[in-house]
Formats: structure tokens, C-alpha cells, sequence
């Protein structure tokens, strides 16, 4: 794996979730139409807005230096799951509907996280002083 690909694949998560957060604070009533999300209580959805926001921004730094930041990758590899198991959750208690746009982006959450984990298992512990990082 390349450091390109890494940075890509987070820019890819950053993007997602800071939609989703920008949707979550400031329009929510957007979050049923374009991504099939039931908001039951708008206050739980601003603080949900808010911590998906901060998230949004360990991808940042992480894609600026992710080498510096490789901790973090627990982290995101953490949202990607959630990202995954959560909806599949509440699809399955029936408190979600089963669309193409809820059940869509679970191949892309397994696939994001494969790389995050992967990354994270290549960066391993810092180098010494005047050696490369692996990939």
C-alpha cells in the first residue's frame, strides 16, 4: 500500500462524514430525503451532528500526516465500523428502512476500513531517527 492511497481513502471518509455531520447540525430535515435517516429527536441529532464533525476532523489530520498520526487510525477504522454495524442494527429491528441508500454504503465502509486496518498494521511503531516510514 502506498501513503497515496491512504490519503485517498481518508479524504474519501472525511468527505462522508462531514456531509453527514453538516447535514446533522444544520438541515436536518434533508437527513430523511437523501439519506433515508428517521429523526426522532432533532437535539439528539445536533449532538450527534457535533460528535460526527469532530471525527471529520481525525481525518484531517490524518490525511496531512498520517504517519505522525497513525494512533488515530484506530480511531477512524472505529467509525467505519460503527458506520456498518449501527445501521445494519436498526435495519434489522425495523427501525430503518432497507434502501439502496442505507444498505448501499456497507461494501464502501468494509472496504474503508480494510485499508485503514491495513495501514494501521503496516505503519507499526515509530521509525528511528533518519529512517522512512514503510510505505
Amino acid at each position: 500500500m502506498n501513503l497515496t492511497l491512504l490519503r485517498v481513502a481518508l479524504a474519501i471518509g472525511f468527505a462522508v462524514d462531514f456531509f453527514v455531520a453538516i447535514l446533522s447540525l444544520f438541515f436536518q430535515s434533508a437527513l430523511g430525503p437523501l439519506l433515508d435517516l428517521p429523526i426522532k429527536d432533532p437535539a439528539v441529532t445536533t449532538f450527534a451532528g457535533g460528535e460526527i464533525l469532530i471525527v471529520s476532523l481525525l481525518y484531517l489530520a490524518l490525511i496531512r500526516a498520517p504517519y505522525r498520526y497513525r494512533a488515530l487510525l484506530w480511531l477512524v477504522v472505529l467509525d467505519q465500523l460503527f458506520a456498518l454495524v449501527l445501521p445494519a442494527y436498526e435495519i434489522a429491528r425495523g427501525n430503518m428502512a432497507a434502501t439502496w441508500k442505507t444498505v448501499g454504503p456497507m461494501p464502501g465502509n468494509v472496504l474503508l476500513g480494510g485499508v485503514y486496518l491495513y495501514a494501521l498494521v503496516r505503519l507499526g511503531p515509530p521509525p528511528r531517527a533518519g529512517t522512512a516510514p514503510p510505505l
